[in-house]
C-alpha cells in the first residue's frame, strides 16, 4: 500500500523546521516495498545471510532429558547431604551412554552432557570431591539441582524458535540444528538494480577528467555492500544528466529488478532530474525532505514491480542515506519490519559545536581514556571520504543538539554493524 503524503503524518508536525524524523522517513521508504514472492529451501549450512520464510516452533525440548553439565558424581540428595559424606561409586555414565539408577548412599561417575542415571538429581563437581577406595567424600553440603542442566529448560516444544523474516545467521543454525532439522524455506535473494546518475562521473579504472570529471564512488561503495548483503545485483553504470536515459534506464528495469538504486540527482536544483525520471517512466513516488545531516533529500516510489529509491550524490550522504532508508527498504521486500539501528552509547573525548536541526551522523574513532572507550569525532562533510576511513563509526547527533561537552555520552554506530548486511 502506497503511503499517504508525508505533509499529512504526525511526524512531520513534530519534526523541525517541518522536516521529516529519520523513523518517519524509513516507514515511509518501507511502505513502497512489499515482501518479495518466491522461496527456496536449502540446507542449514546455506542459511546464513538469508531470510526465513515462515516461523519455526520447536518440536524437541533442548536438553532433550535431564543431563551433566559437569565432570563429576551423580547423587541422590535426598533433603540434602552434609560435607563428609561417603558415598559408595555404583556406576559410570558418558555422554550417549545410560546409567542404572541411583540410591541413597550411592554415586555414579558422570561426565558432561551425560543423561542423568534415575534416582538421581544432582552432580557434585570432581574437584569437590576426596576419591576413596571404591568410594566418595564430599566436601561441601550438596542440593538437588546443582549442576544439572533440566530436561526443556532452553528450549520447550511449541515455543517459537525463529520468527519469519529474520534475516539467519550461524547462531539461527546451531539452534535449528539442535531441533534435528536439515532444511528450511528461505525468501529468494532480492534482486538488486543500482545506477549511478551524473555527466561528471568516470568509471573507476579509466583516464582522469581534465578538470571537469570525477572518479564515481557511490555505485562501487553500493555494490560492495549489495553483494555482502547476498543479493543478487544488477549494475546498470553510470546514467547521464538526463530525464529521457534515466526514464528509460528505469522503466527497463520495472519488471526485472525488485529494487531499484540511483545516486545523484534528487534535490530540487535544474540538474537534479530523479523525480521527473520517475514520473515519466511511469512510477509514483515522493521526495522525502528528511531532519538528517548529511543527506537531508532522498526519492522513494515504484515503477512497474519494482521498489525504487534515489539516493543523495554526495558519497557519506549516499552511505547514511543507504544505511538508513535503503535498509529499511530491504527489511521490507524480505518481509520484516524495519528496526531503527540503535546506537551504543559512548563518551566524547572532546567538545562538540554544530548547527542545531537536524540529526547528524559524523565519522568518530574510537579511542580509550582510563580504561575507558572514548570517541574522537573527525569532522562534518558530505564529499569527504578520507575521515570514512579513519574512522571506526558515525556518532550519532540528535536534532537539538548543538554543543556537547567531553563525557558526553551520544549513540555510537559501529562500522561493522551498520553496514552489516
Amino acid at each position: 500500500m502506497i503511503p499517504e503524503r508525508a505533509s499529512n503524518t504526525a511526524e512531520v508536525a513534530s519534526a523541525p523546521l517541518g522536516l521529516l524524523s529519520i523513523e518517519a522517513a524509513c516507514r515511509r521508504a518501507a511502505a513502497y516495498a512489499g515482501a518479495v514472492d518466491g522461496l527456496e529451501t536449502l540446507p542449514l549450512f546455506l542459511l546464513p545471510g538469508r531470510t526465513l520464510a515462515r516461523n519455526i516452533e520447536a518440536a524437541h525440548a533442548c536438553p532433550p532429558f535431564a543431563q551433566s553439565a559437569m565432570d563429576g558424581y551423580a547423587v541422590a540428595t535426598g533433603g540434602g547431604l552434609l560435607p563428609g559424606t561417603v558415598l559408595a561409586v555404583v556406576g559410570r555414565v558418558a555422554a550417549g551412554q545410560a546409567g542404572g539408577p541411583i540410591t541413597a548412599g550411592a554415586a555414579s561417575r558422570i561426565f558432561t552432557g551425560a543423561p542423568l542415571p534415575p534416582g538421581a538429581d544432582a552432580v557434585v563437581m570432581q574437584e569437590r570431591v576426596d576419591v576413596l577406595d571404591g568410594g566418595i567424600a564430599l566436601r561441601d553440603p550438596v542440593r538437588a539441582g546443582e549442576h544439572v542442566r533440566r530436561m526443556g529448560e532452553d528450549v520447550t516444544p511449541g515455543s517459537l524458535l525463529v520468527e519469519a523474516g529474520i534475516r539467519l545467521d550461524a547462531r539461527h543454525v546451531a539452534l535449528l540444528a539442535a531441533q534435528g532439522l536439515a532444511a528450511l524455506e528461505v525468501r529468494r535473494r532480492l534482486r538488486v538494480a543500482l545506477a549511478s546518475t551524473g555527466d561528471e562521473l568516470l568509471a573507476p579504472g579509466g583516464l582522469p577528467g581534465a578538470g571537469t570529471g570525477i572518479f564515481d564512488s557511490n555505485r562501487p561503495m553500493l555494490l560492495g555492500l549489495l553483494a555482502r548483503a547476498g543479493h543478487d545485483v544488477i549494475d546498470v553504470g553510470c546514467v547521464p544528466d538526463d530525464p529521457a536515459s534515466l526514464a528509460g534506464v528505469l522503466a527497463s528495469l520495472a519488471d526485472h529488478a525488485d529494487l531499484i538504486v540511483t545516486t545523484g540527482g534528487v534535490s530540487v536544483g535544474e540538474e537534479d532530474h530523479s523525480a521527473t525520471a520517475l514520473a515519466r517512466a511511469g512510477g509514483i513516488g515522493e521526495t522525502l525532505r528528511i531532519a538528517l545531516k548529511p543527506g537531508k533529500p532522498a526519492l522513494v516510489g515504484r515503477v512497474g514491480a519494482a521498489a525504487y529509491l534515489g539516493l543523495p550524490g554526495n558519497p557519506v550522504s549516499a552511505l547514511v542515506s543507504w544505511s538508513l532508508l535503503g535498509r529499511a527498504m530491504v527489511g521490507a521486500l524480505e518481509g520484516r519490519p524495519f528496526q531503527r539501528p540503535l546506537g551504543l552509547g559512548v563518551a566524547l573525548a572532546g567538545p562538540l559545536l554544530r548547527k542545531a536541526g537536524r540529526t547528524e551522523f559524523m565519522p568518530a574513532r574510537l579511542a580509550t581514556a582510563n580504561g575507558e572507550p572514548m570517541l574522537q569525532v573527525l569532522g562534518s562533510t558530505s564529499a569527504r571520504l578520507r575521515p570514512l576511513v579513519d574512522a571506526d563509526g558515525f556518532v550519532e547527533v540528535p536534532a537539538h543538539v548543538a554543543s556537547a561537552q567531553s563525557g558526553t555520552r551520544l549513540p555510537f554506530h559501529a562500522f561493522e554493524r551498520l553496514l552489516a548486511p
